[in-house]
């Protein structure tokens, strides 16, 4: 039973320094007491990530408007605004742990829950970037807008999706 709750902790000990390594400024994590700002960090980081992906889309809705073509400017607006809330989402995100003091501590099994759903969260900016520019290079086609529409929407659900799931393991613990 050791050598299994060992294991455990290098797993989770090797995400957070995963996680440390792809937030810049973070560093290590130290102990409990610097979680919290720690997370505040990696919620702000990748806020703003997301709100930077909106820039993906800029061009083409300068292209558009130039163009007339309002039915193609309302699906990248309605695009940005999805990725303004969910950025927002993020950045005012419960916290998820209790302070050192707190009655309430926090296991480091449910610290590693709520790291792995920040690892997802900043996995997911790529590939929703890819989405976005898809979405951009197809407003001048007649074809395959519908289809780069529909699929980046799927990937800001899944990312909604995710927040969601930190959500309901941050307000447990």
């Amino acid at each position: 039973m050791a050598n299994a709750d060992r294991a455990e902790a290098t797993g989770w000990a090797e995400r957070v320094e995963r996680l440390a390594r792809l937030v810049p400024g973070l560093g290590r994590y130290q102990d409990h007491e610097s979680l919290r700002e720690a997370d505040k960090r990696i919620r702000t980081y990748v806020a703003e990530l997301l709100g930077n992906l909106g820039r993906e889309l800029e061009p083409a809705q300068r292209r558009l408007s130039e163009e007339r073509r309002l039915d193609r400017l309302t699906v990248l607006d309605r695009l940005g605004r999805q990725l303004i809330t969910l950025a927002d989402r993020v950045r005012f995100a419960s916290y998820g742990f209790a302070g050192v003091f707190s009655a309430h501590k926090i296991r480091e099994t449910e610290l590693a829950a709520l790291h792995g759903f920040d690892v997802r969260l900043v996995d997911e900016i790529p590939r929703l970037q890819t989405l976005l520019r898809t979405v951009a290079e197809s407003t001048g086609r007649e074809s395959g807008f519908a289809d780069a529409a529909r699929a980046a929407e799927d990937g800001l659900r899944r990312l909604e999706g995710t927040l969601d799931e930190r959500d309901r393991l941050a307000r447990g613990l």
